[in-house]
């Protein structure tokens, strides 16, 4: 990406990209073909720029302008969203940060359109860090000092990163976790993808693998702030939920342009026609409302994390609370609304809807990945014990 670029700019860009992604979605989800090409033209449309501030080449955005952008791509091919998703968290990371040469340096090469992918979960069983969950590895190490520092380990779910051209590492310290930051062409570093779920099946989410990878001083970074973990946790789940709402707006066009192009009906239909029918009508219109909604809990959400960043310090910590609780709560609210949308849509066009090659059962496939990667009984649980007891989660990467 050339040169700064503002919010409108960039929006106008990343529509017409998903608009190139969209038509061939069906395609690549048939043939497991690379998004790879895609991916690249998003990011040099500057959606992965948009949130990075300006005096670093970004746009400056809202998160409420990203949500937009989001769900627009999603509704093209959901696995996009997810690819991008370690990407944007990341930036999010950065910007929470004060300001140091490394710190700058990644937020630049953002704005110049470079993408970075995560590496921080592992396979289960694990062996877990000290105080952690198995969720992340107690084997991944930073060995050395000062300049002379070096990253070994393996990781999973790191979605993104084979198309990424930087990988932010989860590394136990003595302190808790840092994050350690390499150039995915770096040599020791492989990347495979070899993820082998039944939903988002192009997002390579697979295994990331670090042989004495030489590691810049200045791209290592504490987790030392339970704030910006509770934000970031909270924005990772954003991205998921606007993935969400994406899909279901999609699976509401497919399930449209379906039923408009029906020409027979079932014997017990109530109208001979399947587009008068007012039984197939409302299963239309039911899903179509589950993806309203879905949308509109994101934008919600969105501008919520917005008055986050304009809080005053005084009002700061009551913004962070709303963010945590309502991020929580649309994850609950989107994973039954869009399952229930990307199930409930094959009432529509009965034995027709099943073909294969009109891969419906996409929607559903990788809405209900989307919804296990962090599972929604938990953020359930959160909302309840906040709402009964004032409490809040504890951040896994703290000790």
């Amino acid at each position: 990406m050339s040169g700064t670029r503002t919010s409108t700019t960039i929006s106008e860009l990343v529509i017409e990209a998903a608009a190139a992604a969209r038509s061939e979605a069906v395609a690549r989800e048939h043939g497991r073909l690379s998004p790879a090409t895609h991916v690249r033209t998003l990011a040099d449309a500057g959606l992965g720029a948009l949130r990075v501030p300006t005096e670093f080449g970004g746009a400056g955005g809202t998160v409420s302008e990203l949500a937009a952008l989001l769900i627009e791509v999603a509704a093209a091919d959901s696995n996009l969203t997810q690819i991008v998703r370690g990407h944007l968290g990341f930036i999010e990371s950065l910007r929470l940060r004060s300001p140091g040469d490394g710190r700058d340096e990644l937020l630049r090469a953002a704005g110049r359109g470079e993408l970075f992918g995560p590496a921080a979960s592992v396979r289960a069983p694990a062996k877990p860090a000290p105080g952690s969950t198995a969720l992340v590895d107690g084997d991944t190490e930073l060995i050395g000092s000062g300049d002379d520092l070096r990253l070994s380990g393996t990781k999973y779910y790191t979605t993104g990163s084979l198309y990424a051209d930087w990988i932010n590492v989860l590394v136990p310290a003595d302190s808790g976790f840092t994050e350690a930051v390499v150039r995915a062409d770096a040599p020791g570093v492989t990347v495979t993808d070899d993820w082998n779920g039944f939903g988002q099946r192009l997002t390579a989410s697979g295994t990331a693998v670090f042989d004495e990878v030489p590691v810049d001083p200045g791209h290592v970074f504490d987790r030392d702030s339970v704030d910006r973990d509770a934000y970031l946790n909270a924005f990772y789940q954003f991205v998921h939920s606007a993935t969400q709402a994406g899909i279901a707006r999609r699976a509401s066009e497919d399930l449209a342009q379906l039923v408009r192009r029906r020409t027979r009906t079932y014997p017990l239909a109530a109208a001979p026609q399947p587009q008068d029918d007012p039984q197939v009508l409302a299963v239309v219109g039911e899903v179509a409302a589950r993806g309203y909604g879905a949308r509109a809990n994101v934008t919600a959400l969105a501008a919520t994390i917005d008055r986050f960043h304009t809080a005053t310090t005084e009002s700061r910590a009551d913004r962070l609370t709303e963010v945590v609780i309502e991020s929580a709560a649309v994850q609950v609210l989107n994973s039954r609304l869009v399952g229930e949308a990307t199930w409930y849509l094959f009432d529509a066009a009965s034995a027709s809807a099943t073909d294969a090659d009109l891969a419906l059962d996409r929607h559903w496939r990788n809405a209900r990945t989307v919804s296990s990667h962090n599972p929604s009984i938990y953020k359930a649980r959160v909302i309840g014990d906040h709402a009964v007891n004032n409490r809040l989660p504890q951040s896994p990467f703290q000790k």
